[in-house]
């Protein structure tokens, strides 16, 4: 009787050190900003010549709704490449009167690259270049979130909540290593001329390590992010459909710090294949230094 009166209450205590323990290592991943202070990161978005990489061509979609292949269009994507490889990106975060964090991403052009090309292209390259920076005022990025990564701004556009997401959004509760959570990214969108045969989809955050250095927790996170689709995507215009297929990856380490309330390092690779209405094999890196 007293031995087993003994090892129930041994078990009691042991588990509640050990969830006591757990409790204990338990980190809340929050954004720390002071009135007027800004954070500023050096963002990539750099593509990769990879062996199997092929521009983005439209000439699938063409010949769904003209029945031939348009190949001005497909020379206007080309130097729109060419532009996006050209630029470069930082982004500011800072706090706002209601204790909001505004994000705003800004392209800073490089005209080194692009003036040394004085063939047409070069020179139609150039002028893209220009005119998009006066269309944007060279703001690529807007959104606000809250200091635990919450996206507060509701009305921005897709593309953009996806990168602020990609970002800068955190779980917004306390984790342990082996949590995991989705982050508010929908890569692939379709219209309702796209019948879907299959689709697959990962979405999953994970905190892979907790270390403390110097004081400093230093909360590592890996990225996994899978969107895929397969199906027939039908011209609205006649009878015609191509096969069609589009997936999207994205893979990334980043450490955060809980006493500085920034990342510590950020590093992803996202990679783009589609074939049939849009043809596509890219390759980008992604990464966040701070100035």
């Amino acid at each position: 009787m007293y031995p087993t009166k003994f090892l129930f209450i041994s078990l009691l205590i042991f588990c509640g050190l050990s969830a006591s323990s757990q409790n204990k290592d338990a980190v809340f991943m929050k954004w720390k900003l002071k009135p007027g202070e800004v954070i500023s990161y050096k963002t990539s978005m750099d593509e990769i010549d990879t062996a199997n990489r092929r521009d983005f061509d439209m000439s699938g979609m063409s010949k769904l709704i003209t029945g031939e292949k348009d190949t001005s269009s497909q020379k206007f994507l080309k130097q729109l490449n060419k532009l996006a490889m050209n630029s470069s990106f930082v982004t500011h975060l800072k706090l706002d009167k209601n204790k909001l964090i505004q994000i705003e991403m800004l392209m800073n052009k490089n005209k080194n690259e692009v003036s040394k090309d004085t063939t047409r292209d070069g020179r139609q390259a150039q002028e893209m270049q220009d005119m998009l920076s006066k269309m944007t005022s060279g703001v690529l990025l807007r959104a606000t979130i809250n200091e635990t990564g919450e996206i507060e701004s509701f009305y921005t556009k897709k593309e953009q909540k996806n990168l602020a997401a990609l970002f800068f959004e955190l779980p917004g509760r306390p984790v342990r290593v082996g949590d995991s959570w989705p982050v508010s990214v929908s890569f692939i969108s379709m219209d309702q001329n796209f019948i879907c045969d299959s689709s697959f989809r990962k979405n999953i955050v994970t905190v892979t390590l907790i270390n403390d250095i110097q004081n400093e927790h230093i909360v590592t996170l890996k990225y996994e992010i899978v969107e895929y689709v397969n199906g027939d995507f039908s011209s609205p215009f006649n009878n015609t459909s191509v096969k069609t297929m589009m997936k999207m990856t994205y893979e990334a380490l980043a450490q955060f710090s809980i006493e500085k309330g920034k990342w510590v390092s950020y590093g992803g690779i996202m990679a783009l294949s589609s074939t049939g209405a849009m043809d596509s094999q890219t390759t980008q890196k992604f990464a966040l230094v701070e100035e």
